[in-house]
C-alpha cells in the first residue's frame, strides 16, 4: 500500500499548485474589471481547463506510485483533497485580497453582477401585465399633465383668444376628447404587437419603441385634425408625456423588483467561504470525469495461465 507521507506529499504538490492557479485567476479577474474586460468568460474557461488539468496530473501521479490498480472510488478521493487543498489556499488568499489588496473588490464585483444581470434582463420579452402596466402608467402620466393645464386659465387663453369660460369650457371638452381618442389609438397600437416589431418587446428596446409610435401616433392626429384649437395643446402634453416615459421604463421597474436576487457579499469571510465552497463543488463535479479518466484507462493484470507448450517445455529436459 501506498504510504501516507507519500499520498501526502503528492496530494500537497498537486493541491498547492492548484491553488496558486485559481489564486491567478482571481488576480485576473481583478484586472478585468479595472480595465472593463468584456471577454470576461475567457477566463472561466481557463479556469475550467487549468482545474481538470490539476486534477488530471495530481491523480496521474498518485496512480504511478500506487502499486495496485487505482479504483474510482481512490482516483475520486484523490480528486477530493486535492480540490479541497486548492479552495482551502483560496479561502485565505481572498481573506487577506479583500482585506488588504482590494478593499472595495466586493463593491465592485456587484456592480458588475448587477450590471450583467440588468443586460440578460434586458434581453427577456415583455409580458402582457408589464404591457399593460406600461400603458396605463403613460395614461395616467398624459391626464395629470391635462388636468393640470385644463386648470391653468392662462396657459388656456393663449393669445388671449378665449376670454369667457363657455369658450375655456369648451377647449377643455376638445382636449379631453381629443386625448382619450390618441390614448386609444396608441394604446392600440401597443398592444397589437405587430409582427414586423415582434423584436421591439424586448424590455431593452421596449421604452425608446414606446416613444417612437408615441410620436407617430401624434403625427397622424395632428393630421386628422389639423385646424382644431385642442389640437396644439393636445400636441403639447403628449410631447411632454414623451419625454417622461423613461420613467416608467418596464426593463428599469423589473429590474429594481428581482435585483434582490444578485448575490452580495458584505464580510470577506463570507465571500471567501462561498467562493471556496464553488470551487470544491466544482473539484467534486470535474473529479467525476477524471477518475472515470484514470480508472479505465488503467487495465487490471491479468492473471497467469500456463499453456499447453509452457507445460511441455518444463516437462521436457
Amino acid at each position: 500500500m501506498l504510504k501516507d507521507k507519500t499520498f501526502w506529499k503528492i496530494h500537497l504538490k498537486w493541491g498547492g499548485i492548484l491553488g496558486i492557479l485559481l489564486i491567478g485567476i482571481e488576480l485576473l479577474k481583478m484586472f478585468a474589471r479595472k480595465v472593463d474586460y468584456q471577454a470576461a468568460q475567457m477566463l472561466d474557461l481557463a479556469m475550467i481547463v487549468g482545474f481538470i488539468l490539476m486534477l488530471h496530473q495530481g491523480v496521474k501521479e498518485f496512480k504511478d506510485y500506487y502499486p495496485e490498480r487505482l479504483s474510482f472510488a481512490k482516483a475520486f478521493w484523490s480528486c477530493i483533497v486535492l480540490s479541497v487543498i486548492g479552495s482551502a489556499i483560496l479561502f485565505g488568499y481572498d481573506l487577506v485580497h479583500y482585506s488588504f489588496i482590494e478593499k472595495d473588490g466586493l463593491q465592485q464585483k456587484y456592480t458588475v453582477a448587477l450590471e450583467k444581470y440588468k443586460q440578460n434582463l434586458a434581453k427577456d420579452t415583455l409580458t402582457v401585465d408589464e404591457l399593460t402596466a406600461f400603458c396605463d402608467a403613460a395614461t395616467a402620466i398624459m391626464n395629470d399633465k391635462k388636468d393640470n393645464l385644463c386648470n391653468d386659465t392662462v396657459a388656456l387663453n393663449v393669445n388671449h383668444c378665449l376670454t369667457n369660460e363657455a369658450e375655456q369650457s369648451q377647449i377643455r371638452d376638445e382636449i379631453n376628447n381629443g386625448l382619450l381618442l390618441f390614448q386609444k389609438f396608441y394604446s392600440d397600437k401597443l398592444r397589437s404587437k405587430p409582427a414586423t416589431d415582434k423584436e421591439q418587446y424586448q424590455l431593452g428596446k421596449f421604452t425608446p419603441y414606446a416613444k417612437r409610435v408615441m410620436m407617430e401616433t401624434l403625427v397622424s392626429y395632428i393630421e386628422q385634425n389639423d385646424g382644431k384649437a385642442s389640437t396644439p395643446f393636445v400636441q403639447g402634453i403628449v410631447q411632454k408625456t414623451n419625454d417622461t416615459l423613461a420613467s416608467i421604463d418596464p426593463l428599469e421597474k423589473r429590474f429594481e423588483e428581482t435585483k434582490s436576487r444578485v448575490p452580495r457579499y458584505d464580510r470577506n469571510g463570507q465571500y471567501a467561504g462561498v467562493s471556496a465552497m464553488m470551487y470544491l463543488l466544482y473539484g467534486m463535479f470535474f473529479g467525476l470525469f477524471v477518475a472515470m479518466f484514470h480508472y479505465t484507462s488503467k487495465k487490471p493484470i491479468e492473471e497467469f495461465v500456463p499453456s499447453e507448450n509452457d507445460e511441455a517445455e518444463t516437462t521436457n529436459p
